[in-house]
């Protein structure tokens, strides 16, 4: 394996910035498809980083499960936990709450709501369940899958995407009418990411500039702005998200360019985990307030985490991961 694809860092931490301004409140309907992103993002890291061990028995499954849901909890916890607050200062205290606080807090959807807002507390945490449903079924299965296998699940999910959109619009996240149809989606772009490195590794078949892959999203959020079109979220996902990675996979930053890519790959997935809450919680009296201290004590255990480092250690550089 390469180095770190600081490339895909860039990537990650441009999309998690376009999930923030979607939920600002920012009219950028075309937004959403960052997620898909995401789950394309996920799939190429995990055959990346853990399929040969997968394979091998050096990793078992339930081992790398383990390790994914550990990977994820933290930050989404604390998300939920910031929502739960948020809640409280609207005066929506019940019981009912307190059953989907626990049950988000260990990254499953409010079931007890499930017919109204299985999210509520953070809205993101839908992706990041359905994140990890695939990684469970690239686990147990689609590490072993070949590459053949791979390309027909991914043309049946297409397919059911495809019909997805054409009876009941584009299956959207976090909403429980025809919550199920969401499978096709997660299922398609995350299969694609693990074709995509089973097929090239690190090298992109095309060579696509770096800048035309960071310039890609915003570009279709801003023509489906003006023009949308049903089947575009189909169309991004097949030729669009592949393009993205493929100028990730060839970027080569190096100074100041690389030392940003890690930033926005490091900020990721925190960003993504604590801002819908974080929103929610402005919106509240005195939420202003409460957010601070929240941001005040994460960087003095931030500090006190990096003193804790021996001096001179060199810390290995982790994958670029899609929620890491």
């Amino acid at each position: 394996m390469q180095e770190r694809l600081y490339g895909l860092d860039a990537l990650r931490g441009l999309a998690a910035f376009v999930v923030v301004l979607l939920h600002l409140g920012f009219p950028i309907g075309g937004a959403h498809l960052a997620v898909d992103f995401f789950f394309m993002l996920s799939g190429f890291v995990m055959a990346r980083t853990y399929e040969a061990r997968l394979t091998s028995g050096a990793l078992s499954p339930w081992r790398f499960v383990v390790a994914r849901y550990r990977r994820l909890w933290g930050w989404m916890a604390l998300g939920t936990s910031i929502g739960l607050v948020a809640a409280l200062a609207r005066g929506d205290f019940s019981g009912d709450l307190l059953l989907a606080w626990g049950l988000m807090l260990a990254m499953l959807p409010a079931l007890n709501m499930a017919a109204t807002t299985p999210y509520l507390l953070n809205q993101p945490l839908w992706s990041i369940f359905y994140e990890l449903l695939a990684n469970v079924a690239h686990a147990f299965g689609l590490a072993r899958m070949g590459r053949k296998g791979l390309l027909a699940l991914a043309l049946v999910c297409a397919v059911g995407l495809a019909w997805a959109i054409e009876r009941h619009g584009f299956p959207r996240g976090g909403f429980p009418m025809y919550h199920w149809l969401v499978l096709w989606r997660v299922g398609l772009a995350y299969v694609l990411g693990v074709l995509i490195f089973r097929l090239w590794g690190d090298v992109p078949p095309i060579r696509v500039s770096p800048l035309l892959a960071l310039a890609v999203l915003p570009a279709y959020v801003l023509a489906t702005y003006f023009w949308p079109v049903a089947w575009g979220p189909l169309l991004f996902i097949l030729v669009l998200a592949p393009l993205m990675m493929f100028g990730g996979m060839a970027a080569r930053p190096e100074g100041w360019r690389r030392n940003l890519a890690a930033w926005l790959g490091a900020l990721s997935f925190p960003l993504y985990a604590l801002h819908y809450p974080a929103i929610a919680l402005l919106q509240t009296p005195g939420g202003a307030a409460g957010l601070l201290l929240v941001i005040c004590a994460l960087w003095l255990w931030h500090r006190r985490r990096k003193a804790a480092q021996p001096a001179g250690r060199e810390m290995a550089p982790k994958p670029a991961d899609a929620s890491a």
